[in-house]
């Protein structure tokens, strides 16, 4: 039986004068998901993140949350939801706690253990009561899930949750991420421009390219479909090169004498024989696997993985 759609965009569709940012876009976001959707700066990430939550309407498509058009019952179907669009603004002089109270109460809540909570969630039980102004960029992030967590929502959107973050920072966000999907049932859409960080956090990605769909499925099956790379440094190169391509091995990229080549482990070591064969000189031959990075650096290049 196939996991529930709770959020899905029909052809959304939207534009700017003669512009479109987001054309004919189509996504389908499954409970339990931690989805990354990802794409070039000007992809149309933020702008179908908008028009997900209402915060502009789209020109054409739809927007369905939990089966039902968000246009018919805005206010119901988006209590299930939380968001952090963009960079998340507090009002400085006051207190975290503050902050959050207030926004809660637009909610016609005045719950405060529920605020309490989301600062414990989030690791700022202990600055609660320091004033924003005084909170590092990492903490203000932090600030932000915990308001997008106050009206206990199903479905989290956030618009690159990591943005200004140090490593350590990075790495809480995903410690954060993961432990509410695998123990509070969250379910996260999450826009990022970091690869390697969206193949360790999401189950599912879609890549958006100029405003279209390239390619949406499950990063494992992606990534099994890429194929394997190996590093390879060898010399000469133009020798290299021909033996490559003699063997129908692709070079997938080249930089200070370094090759990866798309090459599957088991035809390895016939490449290597036949590039001593040749007379090259082979200093390096790793084995791997291809990363979201290729594939999404292929795919947004109109490589052998475009869509």
């Amino acid at each position: 039986m196939s996991a529930e759609v709770v959020l899905r965009t029909e052809a959304l569709t939207k534009r700017f004068g003669a512009f479109a940012a987001v054309e004919d876009l189509s996504l389908e976001v499954r409970r339990g998901d931690v989805f990354g959707l990802l794409g070039l700066n000007g992809a149309g990430k933020t702008t179908t993140i908008r028009m997900a939550t209402r915060l502009i309407a789209p020109t054409s498509g739809r927007v369905l949350l939990f089966g039902e058009d968000v246009r018919d019952n805005r206010l119901e179907i988006l209590n299930r939801v939380g968001a952090m669009v963009e960079i998340p603004q507090f009002y400085p002089y006051l207190t975290g706690r503050t902050n959050l109270e207030l926004l809660l109460g637009l909610s016609g809540s005045r719950d405060r253990a529920r605020v309490a909570e989301c600062l414990d969630r989030v690791g700022l039980a202990g600055r609660g009561d320091d004033r924003v102004r005084t909170y590092s960029q990492g903490m203000r992030q932090r600030l932000g899930l915990a308001q997008a967590l106050l009206t206990r929502p199903e479905l989290i959107i956030l618009d690159e949750p990591t943005n200004g973050l140090d490593p350590q920072g990075i790495l809480d966000m995903r410690r954060l991420i993961g432990g509410l999907n695998r123990e509070e049932g969250v379910t996260f859409l999450i826009s990022s421009h970091l690869l390697h960080e969206v193949e360790l956090s999401c189950n599912r990605v879609a890549i958006v390219h100029r405003g279209r769909l390239k390619v949406q499925d499950e990063v494992s099956r992606l990534l099994a479909g890429a194929g394997s790379i190996a590093r390879v440094r060898a010399e000469p190169l133009d020798l290299v090169r021909k033996v490559a391509a003699a063997l129908g091995v692709a070079i997938e990229s080249e930089e200070a004498g370094t090759l990866r080549v798309r090459c599957e482990p088991e035809a390895l070591a016939a490449w290597a024989a036949e590039l001593h064969r040749a007379g090259c000189r082979l200093h390096e031959l790793t084995p791997g696997k291809a990363t979201l990075e290729e594939y999404f650096l292929a795919a947004t290049a109109g490589g052998p993985h475009a869509a």
